[in-house]
């Protein structure tokens, strides 16, 4: 593995954290409402598919690169995958657990603008640079 993908799997895997750390922030939060006032916020879902575009392009992707050139790497790249796949489904578990799976109770201006803008961006991008090339 060269040093560039070393380089991306460090901070992706760093940044996976901190992103895991801002989930249960958010859950820990919702858990001080009353189960009928908890709700799933835009945020939260902007959060977790930053989660699997960051574990799916700096994590999964260089690592089965990594496994193809590098047939000793392919158990570890088999259990990584499992693993990203099994804590996000944790996450899914959790939510739905504590009834977080609600509609918004209510939704700010600002909210939705920044909620929308961001979807839009990353959308944009994403067609920018894989369907325009």
């Amino acid at each position: 593995m060269d040093e560039t993908s070393r380089a991306i799997l460090t901070v992706s895997g760093v940044l996976f954290g901190f992103f895991f750390a801002a989930f249960w922030w958010i859950l820990n939060r919702e858990l001080t409402f009353k189960e009928e006032e908890r709700h799933f916020k835009p945020a939260t879902g902007v959060l977790m598919v930053s989660m699997a575009l960051l574990a799916t392009f700096g994590i999964v992707i260089p690592l089965h690169r990594a496994a193809q050139a590098n047939s000793a790497l392919l158990t570890s790249y088999h259990g990584i995958l499992l693993a990203l796949i099994a804590v996000y489904g944790y996450m899914l578990i959790e939510l739905g657990h504590y009834g977080i799976y609600q509609p918004p109770k209510y939704t700010t201006r600002s909210e939705k603008f920044f909620c929308i803008a961001t979807v839009l961006i990353v959308i944009g991008l994403a067609a920018r640079w894989w369907l325009f090339r």
